[in-house]
Parts: C-alpha cells; sequence; structure tokens
C-alpha cells in the first residue's frame, strides 16, 4: 500500500477501536501486555491538532501533562513521581534543548508491561503559536517509531446504509439547507446534533447532556474549528465534513461540518465512518 494513505488508514482504524475507560475518566491507550507503550503516548499526541491538555499515566503511578496543538507538544505543564523535569517545566514552551528530558520523561511513564490511560481536557495556557514547541514527528524520529504504524487488511465489503424513514422526524424542525440535509440523510445514527449560524441557527436535537456538551465544546473550538476546517478544505470557506477524533462516549465519534457561515456538530453513534461520507455527498448534491 502506498505509504502516503497510512495516517488515513490509521485514524481510521483508531476510530473503529472500542474505548476502554477506567473510574474517573482516563481512556486506556495501551494495555499491559501491548508491544510499545511509549508508541501509544506519541500516536495520542500526534492525533490531537485542536490544542488540548492531555495527562498520561502510567498503572505503575507516574504521570505526565502535556500542552499539545498542531501535532506539537508545546509545553510540560505538569509532572507526577518523575524526579529530573524542572527543566521542562520551567520552560515557557519546549524548545530543542528540552527534547531529551522530555524524552526520558516519556519513557518512564510509557513503562513497558504497565497499562498507560490519557485524560483530555482544556488546554492550559492558549495554543497560541503553535509553530513553538515539539513536533510529535521530530520525537518519533529520535525513538524510531512509526506513528502511522498499521496493520493494513482487506478491508470487508459495508453494506450500504438504508434510505433513512421519516426524515423529517429524525433530523427535528429544520428547513432544507445543505446541512439539514447532511443531518437528515445520517438519520437515527446522529443521536445528538446542533447547528452555529445561517438560517436554521440554534437548531438542535437529541438528548439535552450531549447536546450541551456539544455546546461547551464548539463555544471553546468555533476559531480552531474553523481553522482546521480551511486546512482540509479545497478552497477556504468551501463545505467541508470531517470526523474529529474525540468522543463523549464508548462506540460513538463526533461529526463537523460546515457550510457557508453555518456549522453543524454532531454525536454519530458507531462507525462513523460508514454513514458520514455517503450522507455528505449526498447532501451536496
Amino acid at each position: 500500500m502506498n505509504r502516503g494513505i497510512l495516517p488515513i488508514v490509521a485514524r481510521l482504524q483508531s476510530l473503529q477501536t472500542v474505548a476502554r475507560f477506567v473510574p474517573g475518566g482516563a481512556r486506556v491507550i495501551a494495555k499491559a501486555h501491548d508491544r510499545n507503550q511509549l508508541a501509544q503516548l506519541l500516536r495520542a499526541a500526534n492525533e490531537t491538532v485542536l490544542g488540548r491538555s492531555l495527562r498520561f499515566e502510567s498503572a505503575s503511578g507516574p504521570s505526565i501533562t502535556l500542552d499539545v496543538a498542531g501535532r506539537r507538544v508545546l509545553r510540560l505543564s505538569a509532572a507526577d513521581g518523575l524526579p529530573g523535569a524542572d527543566a521542562c517545566l520551567a520552560a515557557e514552551a519546549l524548545e530543542d534543548e528540552h527534547k531529551d528530558e522530555l524524552i526520558k520523561l516519556m519513557q518512564t511513564v510509557a513503562a513497558p508491561r504497565h497499562e498507560l490511560r490519557v485524560t483530555s481536557g482544556p488546554i492550559g495556557r492558549g495554543a497560541e503559536g503553535v509553530s513553538v514547541g515539539l513536533p510529535v514527528a521530530l520525537l518519533a524520529d529520535l525513538l524510531l517509531i512509526e506513528l502511522n504504524e498499521a496493520d493494513v487488511e482487506e478491508p470487508e465489503p459495508v453494506e450500504p446504509s438504508p434510505e433513512p424513514e421519516a426524515a423529517e422526524e429524525e433530523a427535528g424542525d429544520v428547513s432544507g439547507d445543505m446541512l439539514a440535509r447532511f443531518a437528515r440523510n445520517l438519520g437515527p445514527t446522529l443521536i445528538a446534533w446542533l447547528i452555529a449560524g445561517g438560517e436554521n441557527d440554534g437548531n438542535t436535537n437529541g438528548p439535552e447532556e450531549m447536546v450541551s456538551h456539544l455546546q461547551n465544546f464548539l463555544g471553546d473550538e468555533t476559531e480552531a474549528l474553523n481553522r482546521q476546517l480551511d486546512a482540509v478544505a479545497n478552497l477556504p470557506g468551501d463545505p467541508i465534513c470531517v470526523i474529529l477524533g474525540v468522543t463523549l462516549v464508548e462506540d460513538h465519534s463526533i461529526v463537523c461540518a460546515r457550510s457557508e457561515t453555518a456549522m453543524l456538530l454532531g454525536v454519530i453513534e458507531g462507525d462513523a465512518t460508514k454513514v458520514v461520507l455517503p450522507a455528505w455527498n449526498k447532501a451536496l448534491r
């Protein structure tokens, strides 16, 4: 397979992986018997485009908290149970001189034969100037780790998604613009959503708690989301749809779509990769 497609395959596989959470909300990213805990730590950081604070904790006790944005480690904001972290903790932004110390800290946290967990939260001191910090790809190169490693197999045939019935009831009371059509096309797999901007501004559907989570997320990340959507669109401002690498609950994915000044953010139940693209392409017609 062309190596250029490996990052896409790896991200699709990560979306299809059933996540496991421990009490307190931390997500298990490496089990005790996994071959390379450190690789999983770096891959979790590399999947973080929007500014987030990632706390990595080993079942053996030590933990580090990294501020990450744009696939760069911006700073080390906390280190528990780890000596020798003073220089990184004191740095406003990590630079090349800190990489060896940071690698030692990550190696200690990602100890072999111990479960590794991550907790994601709002970034501590903002994500301005994402050109600073250490690229995750550089750290991976120094450690001889392949960030996009994936066991590529021939995909199983995917049954076409059935046409949603009672479209207006499934999508709520919205008119027929592109985002409304997209919501209707997704049908019952779109279990919660909201639209911000445009003629359907403020329309929501789904469980109140999920919609509230979406509103909070969008309120914090609208500018960053627009920048990332522009980065993958053919032209800035073009209609675009992406699956975000975050979840609210196990076995669910977050979909984000934009058309003109309006944005839809929604929760997809199950494997979003099988339903989002057909629904989006149909909405574009």
